[in-house]
């Protein structure tokens, strides 16, 4: 039976989306191919068709993932009441229900430790996936009238989320993303 022509692509974009949820659900090891393409109801020897390897299916994921982040970053950046833009991205970012959900979540708090170690290929693509969000947030200091560095803001946002996550201490984590809230919201012109 031949498949439309829609078929090859149609199937790459539901491995993309699966693997972009399992990665930042069970981290880049605690996926395997095998299990991912049956989770799907396609073969091992089907993914091949689509990636070279693994490598190219994490580029293409984080790549994803990283792509509907900014979307939502823009959205909410477009209907944010002005002078409140960052603290808008903030709050939702910072928020208990994204540290709870990491697999609908931000890429970067979920797997940068990981792609730290992967090969420089697969880095530079994670890296590029993070120019979008740099962008909405200098728009949004912009917007603002002032604020820090969208690479500070990012690497503040990331690495509380990233704490809240870590620490078995609900109240910690609390306080991680509280306070980091604040840092951000403090940031107007």
């Amino acid at each position: 039976m031949r498949y439309p022509d829609s078929h090859k692509a149609q199937t790459r974009r539901r491995i993309v989306a699966m693997a972009a949820l399992r990665f930042r659900a069970e981290g880049l090891a605690g996926v395997g191919i095998a299990n991912l393409m049956a989770d799907l109801g396609l073969t091992h020897g089907g993914f091949y068709a689509h990636f070279a390897g693994k490598d190219e299916l994490v580029a293409a994921a984080c790549g994803e993932a990283l792509r509907q982040m900014a979307q939502q970053w823009r959205q909410r950046l477009e209907s944010a009441a002005d002078g409140t833009r960052l603290a808008a991205l903030a709050e939702d970012y910072l928020s208990p229900t994204h540290r709870d959900f990491p697999d609908s979540g931000c890429a970067a708090a979920a797997l940068a430790g990981e792609i730290a170690r992967q090969n420089p290929a697969v880095r530079r693509d994670f890296a590029s996936g993070l120019e979008p969000l740099m962008a909405i947030l200098d728009d949004a200091r912009r917007l603002d009238g002032g604020g820090m560095a969208p690479e500070a803001s990012l690497a503040l946002m990331v690495g509380a989320l990233l704490l809240a996550r870590a620490v078995p201490d609900a109240e910690l984590s609390r306080r991680f993303l509280d306070q980091a809230r604040a840092a951000l919201a403090a940031q107007r012109g």
